[in-house]
């Protein structure tokens, strides 16, 4: 359950009260300091005020059909009181009000972090209207606004850089150290601030619709899964329990020994692995969240640490995702000049990668990009329509133009084929039925590709494959530099699904990693979707469990190290309660601890998993030897 600031203080004084009013009655009763007449009404009192919400939290769970760690510590609650074992019943009391406390502060911590957050925030915004800056309150501002952004300040909007340079620090949302120089037309977001330079930047985004605020509103929702990491828990205890109480039945009915079934009864439950448990992913998630790496629930968390096949987007994943024209031509009468302006009006109608590219081209020769005419676009394939001249003209793949009907001249498949054996794209451009154009356009890989998948590997990803709708001779070149598995070339966006369908077994844990635009339906059906770049990417937000804000494929084995390392220690916290409970379970039954003494060694190991827990607010990323893929003993500063 979410609590206010106010109403988490509130309780938190409660539990602390009540903490310390079974601690002294604990104390006073050890001493002698209670009447024996007395004791009865006096820690019988103290005793059902304790009872109270153990009763209150196991019937709640009980009316939604659920068992949790609560039913058994009820049972021993009330098995104590009615055999009047103070020194139990106020030992039970004090560890589960240290427990409620414990989940207290860790939803503060929370709390605090999104308020942290927030507070990064700018309240007004210098925005340029009528030849003027003004000064407004955020809530005033409107799409299409001019902001002015000086030194020192946040960045009240998410948006472009029309005008100026300035030098800008996001790590608040990327987790990036290093600030990142942005010019005209690049990407700004909001609650990032400008260390240096001045910008002026057309707003696109406000309010609750920005990158800053839609991250804010993850985090919250992502406290849900608390909910979801106790349900782990409980899972456990629904069958936990169920065996602990016919065994304690059976153990009665042998034994008739009252305080015997206490005392196991009290040494058996489960608190510690109830609080441990979902402490541990808690902690896990913002770790990875101060890195840049939003993860939606507990449960993608944990399947990132079992993913043993990963299938990767090229363009923008392996890619850096800029197309950019290496080459272009002519054929016919029809000058290069004219092929780039009426190749630059179709293209400016697209957002496909190849489209973007041959505009900025077609651009920075110094020719106008205005579109005009009516044209449709064929996703992943090309465009095609009729100009002003009532022209038919067609853009995209040599494959649809040749389903559009327009012949490749011998010249025109030769071109293609020299700049196939470059590794380039080749797009091409036609009038009518005569191809006029062909552009040979090529991508960057990302650095340091090669290592991040060796080492991937070396974390336990047994395949790794990439999906593109490039052509054969590219796909095989970069599945060549980065030692994948298996490439699969020339797809549309419905094929990807089916080729990421024919590796999903319930063998294997498979991830989806791409851009979160064109990857989404992949992204959505992946065991693991994963969605890179989630800066200025709705459709990121919404399709994928997780989320890698900035564009760092590097990123994925931060997000290996630290599922890995949480499912380890909750393997860990298992077997420390194991151990601890065979340890109790051996002292009942020699003889060595009463219901007292069981609850107090319960009391007192419960710290040991949760200490464990804890030792993740300690992680460090590891750094990777760029020739083996393995991991090097130098680790970077702790978070």
């Amino acid at each position: 359950m979410n609590y206010t600031p106010s109403e988490s203080k509130k309780l938190l004084s409660l539990e602390v009260g009540l903490l310390c009013l079974f601690t002294a009655a604990l104390l006073a009763y050890l001493l002698g300091a209670i009447p024996e007449q007395l004791r009865i009404f006096i820690l019988g009192g103290i005793s059902l005020v304790g009872l109270y919400p153990v009763l209150k939290s196991t019937a709640r769970s009980l009316r939604n059909k659920k068992i949790n760690v609560d039913l058994l510590a009820s049972i021993a609650l009330v098995f104590s009181l009615l055999a009047q074992e103070w020194e139990s019943v106020l030992f039970i009391n004090a560890m589960l009000s240290l427990a409620r406390i414990f989940g207290i502060i860790t939803e503060r911590r929370v709390q605090n972090s999104l308020e942290s957050l927030r507070k990064l925030k700018p309240s007004v915004a210098h925005v340029l209207r009528n030849n003027q800056t003004i000064t407004v309150p955020i809530a005033d501002l409107s799409l299409g606004d001019l902001v002015l952004v000086n030194l020192g300040e946040q960045i009240p909007v998410d948006g472009r850089v029309t005008e100026g340079n300035a030098t800008v620090d996001q790590s608040s949302l990327t987790g990036e150290s290093v600030p990142v120089l942005l010019a005209k037309n690049d990407m700004v977001l909001a609650s990032t601030l400008v260390v240096s330079g001045n910008i002026i930047i057309s707003t696109e985004k406000i309010g609750t619709q920005t990158i800053f605020e839609r991250m804010i509103s993850l985090v919250e929702s992502s406290q849900g899964a608390k909910t979801r990491m106790k349900t782990l828990a409980e899972r456990f205890a629904s069958w936990y329990i169920g065996i602990m109480l016919v065994v304690s039945l059976v153990l009665y009915l042998v034994t008739g020994d009252v305080k015997l079934v206490l005392a196991v009864v009290l040494v058996v439950c489960a608190d510690d692995i109830a609080i441990a448990i979902p402490l541990a992913y808690i902690v896990a998630m913002g770790t990875a969240a101060k890195r840049g790496i939003l993860i939606k629930g507990a449960d993608f968390l944990e399947r990132a640490s079992k993913i043993s096949t990963l299938i990767v987007d090229k363009t923008g994943t392996l890619t850096m995702g800029q197309l950019s024209v290496q080459d272009a031509r002519s054929f016919g009468n029809i000058p290069l000049s004219q092929v780039l302006e009426l190749s630059g009006v179709i293209c400016s109608r697209s957002t496909h990668p190849a489209s973007k590219a041959i505009a900025r081209h077609a651009t920075e020769q110094g020719l106008s990009c205005k579109a005009s005419g009516v044209f449709q676009e064929t996703e992943g394939q090309g465009i095609a329509g009729v100009n002003q001249q009532n022209q038919k003209i067609t853009l995209g793949k040599p494959k649809f133009l040749e389903e559009q009907g327009i012949p490749i001249t011998p010249e025109i498949a030769s071109a293609i084929t020299e700049a196939l054996s470059k590794s380039r794209s080749v797009t091409l451009i036609a009038v009518e039925k005569n191809i006029v154009g062909l552009f040979e356009l090529s991508d960057k890989l990302r650095p340091d590709v090669d290592r991040t998948i060796a080492a991937l590997r070396k974390s336990g990803v047994k395949k790794i494959v990439m999906l593109t709708g490039d052509n054969e001779h590219v796909a095989k070149t970069i599945a060549e530099h980065g030692k994948l598995n298996a490439y699969h070339a020339n797809l549309l966006p419905e094929h990807k699904v089916s080729i990421l369908e024919t590796y999903l077994n319930k063998k294997e844990v498979v991830a989806m990693l791409g851009d979160g635009v064109n990857d989404a339906a992949c992204i959505t059906r992946a065991d693991v979707g994963i969605a890179m770049g989630g800066i200025g990417s709705d459709a990121a937000i919404n399709s994928a469990d997780i989320i890698l804000m900035n564009d760092d494929f590097a990123k994925l084995l931060e997000l290996r190290d630290i599922a890995q390392r949480v499912t380890n220690v909750a393997y860990q916290n298992f077997a420390i309660w194991a151990v601890i409970n065979i340890l109790g379970l051996y002292f009942v039954f020699a003889g060595v601890f009463d219901p007292k003494d069981a609850a107090a060694y319960n009391f007192l190991t419960d710290f040991i998993p949760v200490a464990n827990a804890l030792r993740l607010y300690q992680y460090k990323a590891k750094r990777y030897n760029n020739n083996t893929g393995r991991p090097d003993n130098q680790k970077l500063a702790s978070v």
